[in-house]
């Protein structure tokens, strides 16, 4: 099994840029020889550095180093003296070096402003990236603002309906947890017990309502009903501040959370006004009854041609 490592593996693209690298050095010579026997004219070393900065550019520092290594095999084959001779004088090293510096020189540069271009290209493409996902992601966001508000203003409209409701039945709604003792009331519930919005409701809150006559047999039922978790079904009365009463009558179901505490959610009405209807209506048959019974003359009640009752005159 052979092992390689990546940055020098020779893929498709690596091969290709070192081909270019080849290919350049060996357009530089031909051209070289061309200017040289057609226009009789001596070549300039600037055409292996272009070379170089073609194959540093196109393929990196790597083909710009290959690029080099041929230009300077080129140079000493073409330039120096004798002409096509492989012997090279020691007096003209220091021309072969200055060119060998110069072109990797060039190379670098070269290479250097091709990383350059690519990592401002990458980074360009990297913020064109983000700011389309930061646009999806505030599109998203503001999409998600949207149904928020529009389910937060269904809310709203939803709580106002029922509010209106409750205000026009006279029915109150609340929420008792027995283990902590915490209490939650609807608006209707609080103008019924004709406390402000901003009071927090408690037990010590309500039986300081209650009706003198009725504290107790209250009291009794709360106690039965933290104990028991039984459902409620009561009425009681309140003794508001200015001295009037109201009639409550009090529905609750016990639910158990998962932890097994008890919790009562229900409803509290305002019966004030039946029951003094109620009471309008006993006095005045009160009234009726004294009225027939007082009266001098004979009266009968028949239903259906049968004799139901008559006053005292009538049975004398």
């Amino acid at each position: 099994m052979s092992s390689s490592n990546p940055r020098w593996s020779l893929t498709p693209s690596a091969i290709f840029r070192y081909g270019v690298a080849v290919l350049s050095v060996t357009a530089a010579l031909i051209i070289a020889w061309w200017m040289e026997f057609a226009w009789q004219s001596a070549a300039h070393v600037s055409l292996f550095l272009c070379a170089v900065m073609f194959s540093a550019w196109f393929g990196g520092i790597r083909p710009g180093l290959l690029a080099i290594a041929l230009s300077v095999l080129a140079f000493d084959y073409y330039f120096m003296p004798p002409i096509y001779s492989r012997a090279l004088k020691p007096q003209e090293l220091p021309r072969l070096l200055f060119f060998a510096l110069s072109a990797f020189f060039v190379g670098s540069l070269t290479a250097a402003q091709r990383s350059t271009a690519e990592s401002l290209r990458d980074a360009r493409d990297d913020l064109h990236g983000t700011l389309q996902e930061l646009k999806r992601i505030n599109a998203a966001l503001q999409a998600e603002n949207t149904e928020r508000k529009r389910a937060e203003d269904a809310l709203r409209k939803s709580e106002s309906y029922l509010a209106e409701a409750q205000k026009l039945n006279q029915t109150g709604s609340f929420g008792w947890n027995v283990s902590t003792g915490e209490i939650f009331w609807s608006e209707e519930t609080y103008r019924i017990a004709e406390y402000d919005l901003a009071t927090k409701p408690t037990v010590e809150l309500i039986l300081q309502r209650i009706h003198p006559e009725d504290i107790a047999r209250v009291q009794e039922t709360l106690d039965r009903a933290s104990q028991g978790g039984t459902d409620l079904d009561f009425e009681h009365r309140f003794l508001m501040p200015d001295g009037s009463v109201k009639y409550v009558h009090v529905l609750a179901h016990a639910v158990r959370d998962p932890l097994g505490n008890v919790e009562y959610v229900g409803a509290a009405m305002d019966i004030t006004a039946e029951r003094r209807a109620q009471d309008d209506l006993r006095k005045s048959e009160e009234k009726y009854r004294d009225l027939v019974d007082l009266s001098p003359d004979a009266i009968y009640m028949v239903k259906e041609n049968n004799f139901v009752s008559a006053n005292p005159a009538g049975l004398c």
